[in-house]
């Protein structure tokens, strides 16, 4: 439809037929004795409707959706226990940040440093590093003990010294079930505790120490 036909001055020009013809094209579905008034105006309604129509799809269109950033501006580390044995450990690396340190001379890549905080004990007993990939973001990882405080560094390497980038909280990794299910019989157990069923929870040791191994979590 031409801007001509849009003005209602040119529609009251037209023959009644030619009119009701237009307004069956637009889809109206009017009496066949409906005054010439009101056919106009419900024609001049439904030309508006179809300009509004097509400008919102022409808005639509020309937004451009845009990817996230695969990284963010936020430097952090944190830690989702699993269970007593693997812990989840996710991070990210300020943008601005990550690309000063790997134009620093001397980089040499990430690392995460899970540090043993026993009190008494040397911390370095069960501490131990992971190496990770520039683009990694997250890793399982596996405690060598069952029970005790860590946290998770996020470190730069640079030559041969450490550049702490962030750290988690102190948290305890809890006593596997293995372990509070042999104080049963010595401790009582909470009423709590004894609504779930665990006096009667039978405890299966498994053989399979292959898969008690550092895992790299790809996204």
């Amino acid at each position: 439809m031409n801007e001509r036909q849009l003005k209602k001055s040119y529609l009251e020009s037209l023959p009644t037929d030619e009119l009701n013809a237009l307004a069956e094209e637009l889809g109206l579905d009017l009496p066949p004795d409906l005054n010439r008034i009101f056919v106009i105006q419900e024609i001049l309604e439904a030309s508006q409707q179809d300009d509004e129509t097509s400008e919102d799809i022409e808005d639509v269109s020309s937004v451009k959706v845009e990817k996230p950033p695969f990284f963010y501006n936020k430097t952090y580390i944190e830690v989702l226990l699993r269970d007593p044995v693997w812990a989840f450990v996710f991070w990210e690396i300020k943008t601005a940040d990550r690309e000063l340190h790997e134009a620093t001379p001397g980089f040499n890549g990430y690392q995460l440093r899970v540090v043993a905080l026993h009190p008494g004990k040397n911390p370095d007993d069960e501490s131990f590093s992971i190496d990770v990939d520039m683009m990694d973001r997250a890793w399982y990882v596996c405690f060598p003990s069952s029970e005790g405080w860590f946290k998770v560094e996020l470190r730069m390497k640079k030559a041969k010294d450490f550049i702490l980038l962030a750290e988690t909280p102190p948290f305890k990794i809890p006593e596997s079930i293995n372990m509070l299910r042999s104080t049963i019989d010595t401790n009582p157990l909470a009423p709590i505790l004894l609504l779930s069923g665990l006096d009667e929870l039978e405890i299966i040791h498994s053989g399979d120490f292959q898969s008690h191994i550092l895992q790299q979590c790809d996204f």
